[in-house]
């Protein structure tokens, strides 16, 4: 089994970080955090730095060989909350480029991929990013018995904003609970007038 990782950090950038980081993003419209491809696997920033509101990245791999397995991880920390997104595809047009993903766990959850002729999709939203924590999407399948390279195409996508703290969600789900029982009283006693 062919066993590639990718570790990435955008981890909290002091003063001097932050300098050759402006520097390299004037230098080019594409800040590099992994390898563009060809890099094998590859994953970098198209749009924004760590700290932007908007962050886009692409990742992905090609697989080189007939029924060979592959379990690609890409590792990452945002120095910010919000909200992640991001779809994952496959397309092939014979046996030779063909392959499939059997497994995608993105912070160990497990998502499900939706299959058709040509190739398969998966589509996710609302992922919560904490500030410094170590997120993870992971890629897990096979190349066709026929397989002489075949590829699968990412994009993650980071928007900021706040993310509500466990006692918050109590909170919310309390206050909707109250909501509900004052509404269901109420019908209870306008059916009783």
């Amino acid at each position: 089994m062919l066993t590639k990782k990718t570790a990435l950090s955008f981890a909290v950038l002091g003063a001097l970080g932050l300098a050759s980081l402006a520097s390299a993003a004037a230098a080019a419209t594409i800040v590099n955090v992994g390898s563009v491809p060809p890099a094998n696997p590859y994953f970098y920033l198209t749009s924004g730095t760590p700290t932007t509101p908007s962050i886009t990245a692409d990742f992905g791999a090609t697989i080189s060989g007939a029924s060979t397995s592959f379990d690609d991880i890409f590792e990452f920390t945002i120095p910010q909350n919000g909200k992640g997104s991001g779809s994952l595809s496959t397309s092939f047009s014979s046996m030779m480029n063909e392959l499939t993903i059997t497994k995608v766990l993105v912070n160990n959850v497990m998502y499900s991929l939706i299959d058709s002729s040509g190739g398969q999709s998966l589509t996710v939203t609302g992922i919560p990013i904490l500030n410094g924590m170590l997120n993870s999407i992971e890629v897990i399948g096979t190349t066709s018995s026929g397989a002489t390279a075949a590829t699968y195409t990412g994009t993650a996508t980071f928007a900021a904003g706040p993310i509500p703290e466990p006692a918050s969600w109590a909170l919310m789900i309390g206050g909707l609970g109250l909501v509900g029982g004052m509404m269901r009283r109420r019908r209870a006693n306008l059916e009783l007038a």
